[in-house]
This record gives structure tokens, sequence and C-alpha cells, in this order.
């Protein structure tokens, strides 16, 4: 119990720590490999999903929420909003961008735990 509790904290924080380092590139697609690799550490398909979806989601609302301080971006959000469903909807945009994050974190722990499957498969089968 203890090492499955460990693997799901280094899972975290291998997640948060890679999903800060791509969050500083233009390509926001890289946003589920910090869930890839939170997947591989674990190996119960719960904890993969759940440190893979947790470490995304700190990593991206760090991001988020320094832009908003330092950037000072809700100004954008809060006329983007205002474009698609009315004025004063910047706050629903910065929630859509945490929900993503959180479910492409969940998905990228989903396939790097069914990848860690499968190559420990592979390597057990027996050789014909």
């Amino acid at each position: 119990m203890k090492q499955k509790n460990e693997d799901l904290f280094i899972g975290i924080i291998m997640a948060f720590f890679f999903g800060c380092v791509f969050s500083v590139l233009p390509v926001w697609q890289l946003i589920i490999i910090p869930g890839i690799i939170a997947g591989l550490l674990n190996k119960t398909m719960r904890r993969a999903t759940l440190a893979g979806g947790i470490g995304t989601l700190m990593a991206w609302s760090l991001y988020t929420i320094s832009g908003l301080i330092v950037k000072n971006v809700y100004l954008i959000f809060d006329q983007f909003g205002a474009i698609i469903i009315g004025p004063g909807f910047g706050w629903l945009l910065i929630t859509i961008i945490f929900l993503m994050s959180f479910v492409f974190g969940l998905l990228g722990g989903a396939l790097g735990n069914l990848l860690s499957t499968v190559v420990i498969a592979n390597i057990r089968a027996p050789k014909d």
C-alpha cells in the first residue's frame, strides 16, 4: 500500500514537472505527454489516471494563474467570452482550460498505463 502511494505521488510530481516544461512550448497538444509519463510510473489504471490528471491540472493551473497575474490575460479571456457567450464570461474560458488539462491528463495517464502493460506483457511473453 505504501509503495502504491509513493508511485502516485511520484507520478503527480513528474506530471507536474513535465507539464510545466511543456506548457511554455507553443504547441498545446503536448499536454498529453505528462499524463503518459505519470501513467508509465503507476501500476494500476486508477492511480495512473489520477496522477496524470492531477499533475497536468496543477501545471496548467500554475501556468494560467501566472498568465493572469503577470501578463493580465484576463482581459483577453473576457473579450473572447463576450464574443462567444456574452459579457462577463471570461471565467468560463479559464474553467474550460482547467477542465481540458485535467481530461487530457486523465487520458494520458490511461494511455501511459496501457503502454506499460503492453510492453511488460511483451517482455514476459514466451518466445516460440
